[in-house]
């Protein structure tokens, strides 16, 4: 249970040196975040939703390993976060890929 709060604690300490490193502004229900010269615009609710499934993940990973693969909640709850980010990144992949190359043939 303390390695999973120290990575829970960690993966917090991550989100907040990306938070002071790039320009966020919250409109009314979207969060800008304007990173180099691109701006990413993101509904609130998928914010929440990223930041929580990022924590989740990092939380169960390090009570799994502070277990050593013995407490079984720990272990489902990093089967299914790790099932949903795959999910997610490859929705986003295939969708990035599949803009790429709109308007080509083949």
């Amino acid at each position: 249970m303390k390695t999973a709060l120290l990575f829970l604690f960690i993966s917090i300490v991550f989100l907040a040196l990306i938070y002071s490193r790039v320009d966020v502004w919250f409109g009314p229900s979207t969060i800008d975040i304007h990173v180099h010269d691109t701006y990413f615009v993101i509904a609130r609710r998928q914010a929440i939703f990223f930041i929580i499934l990022f924590l989740g993940t990092f939380s169960s990973i390090g009570g799994v390993i502070g277990t050593k693969f013995g407490n079984k909640t720990f272990i489902v709850l990093l089967i299914i976060f790790v099932v949903v980010d795959i999910y997610i990144f490859w929705n986003l992949y295939s969708s990035f890929y599949h803009s790429q190359n709109f308007g080509q043939f083949g």
